[in-house]
């Protein structure tokens, strides 16, 4: 049973109450201004957030299944530990947002600013990226699995030991970034750039790749154990 409804979660919001594991699963929220609100741990499955302002709002360990985010502002939002998936977050605001150690699964997003994001630890699997600009990012142990990553700039990002394996890369740009200890294994890669970068012990083993450009980054102990690589730049 629900304690809550769509206006005593807007006043508790209002007044700066936190609203921390409260079951709110199936309320309208849409439209309503929610930003720097605290949500850690509540229920707010097949909630509906269309239009819903979130910004700079805790909402680490919540559970979204089923939830509505259409045109919902996510920007500097904390979505650490929870699970979204077979959604597309296309239309959401996501300049700044955090997803450490969460788990995307089938999720979409297109034609998004994600600058400054925090991925660190985050798990997307079969997701499909394209024209995200995540210039400066922390995707430190991040893992992209099965993954289509399109026209993305992941500039100026901490990649270290991140995982792309088994994806596919394609226009996408990795320029003054460190790779240090990232892995590309198994991955399919297309006209990729990682200029001036630091490619430190990168796991390229299984990749094939067309057009690679390494101008000015610098090597140690790459492992390219049955790569193909043509048009190799450097």
């Amino acid at each position: 049973m629900n304690l809550f409804d769509r206006d005593k979660v807007l006043e508790a919001i209002s007044v700066g109450t936190p609203v921390e594991g409260e079951y709110l699963k199936g309320i309208d929220l849409s439209g309503l201004d929610l930003g720097c609100a605290n949500l850690r741990g509540s229920d707010l499955s097949k909630t509906n957030l269309s239009d819903t302002n979130l910004e700079e709002s805790h909402m680490e360990r919540t559970n979204l299944d089923e939830a509505v985010l259409r045109n919902t502002n996510l920007s500097g939002a904390h979505l650490s530990e929870l699970t979204l998936k077979d959604m597309d977050l296309s239309s959401c605001t996501l300049s700044r947002v955090t997803f450490m150690n969460s788990h995307l699964l089938r999720v979409t997003i297109t034609d998004r600013e994600l600058q400054k994001a925090n991925l660190d630890g985050a798990t997307f699997t079969h997701c499909v990226l394209k024209n995200l600009d995540l210039t400066g990012s922390k995707l430190h142990r991040t893992k992209f699995l099965f993954c289509l990553i399109e026209g993305c700039i992941l500039d100026g990002c901490d990649l270290t030991e991140a995982n792309f394996g088994l994806s596919y890369l394609v226009r996408t740009t990795m320029n003054k970034s460190n790779l240090t200890l990232t892995s590309l294994a198994g991955a399919v890669m297309e006209e990729i750039q990682a200029r001036e970068s630091l490619l430190d012990r990168v796991d390229m083993t299984l990749i094939q790749a067309r057009t690679l450009d390494i101008t000015g980054s610098k090597q140690r102990g790459i492992i390219v154990e049955r790569a193909k690589v043509q048009g190799l730049i450097k």
